[in-house]
């Protein structure tokens, strides 16, 4: 029988974080605004915890910015799949493991149609065997029902597969969930003792491919 590897898509295969800086830098330029984009992202965690209008409501006041903040994510959601790249071994990685046999999805929070977006303009629709989004299966990790149906589509067990990602909550809580291997990735956080515990913890993303592959 098949095996089954999901895969995060946000900040796991490809680095949105990096993107949306770089199109922080990019308003910030237009608008002849000073400040850091990189110090705004990496400290002003509303962007990643709080709702899409709060966190740019916050970069309006926070750069003193001539703009409205649905002006400025409708121009970020246009924008952002321009930006994105693949972390480094990722389409590699994806190959190998589907060369040797593994049922490959992606399990991502978020809205339909930016997500698919996304995985279409980074070329990653090919190299995975399903794609589950959130928004569109009505389930939202850690929700087991969206592993289920990656599982079901994908024509492989949950148990003995393996959830990677960047969150604790959404990816590593989901995966341990439903009996899967989890790897997680950290992005320079601390793992503490009442976080949801990943099986373990890597470097960057291409290392998962390699802990997947050395497994029987």
């Amino acid at each position: 029988m098949p095996r089954l590897a999901l895969f995060d898509l946000d900040d796991t295969l490809i680095s949105s974080k990096d993107a949306f800086v770089a199109w922080v830098e990019e308003v910030v330029a237009t608008q002849d605004a000073g400040g850091d984009a990189r110090w705004f992202v990496d400290n002003e965690h509303i962007f990643w915890t709080g709702t899409p209008e709060d966190a740019f409501r916050g970069l309006v006041e926070h750069f003193g910015l001539a703009a409205e903040p649905a002006e400025l994510l409708a121009d970020y959601r246009e924008r952002m799949v321009g930006l994105l790249k693949p972390y480094d071994g990722v389409l590699d990685g994806l190959e190998a493991l589907r060369d040797a046999g593994w049922r490959i999805g992606i399990v991502t929070n978020g809205f339909g149609h930016f997500q698919n977006a996304k995985i279409d303009a980074v070329g990653l629709r090919a190299y995975v065997d399903v794609v589950c989004v959130s928004d569109v299966e009505g389930s939202w990790k850690p929700d087991s029902k969206i592993f289920q149906l990656a599982s079901e589509r994908a024509g492989a067990p949950l148990e003995g597969g393996w959830m990677v990602g960047d969150s604790l909550v959404s990816d590593i809580a989901g995966g341990n969930g439903v009996g899967m291997h989890t790897a997680w990735l950290p992005h320079g956080r601390v793992l503490a003792p009442d976080d949801p515990q990943p099986e373990h913890i890597l470097k960057n993303t291409a290392e998962a491919f390699e802990l997947i592959l050395s497994r029987p």
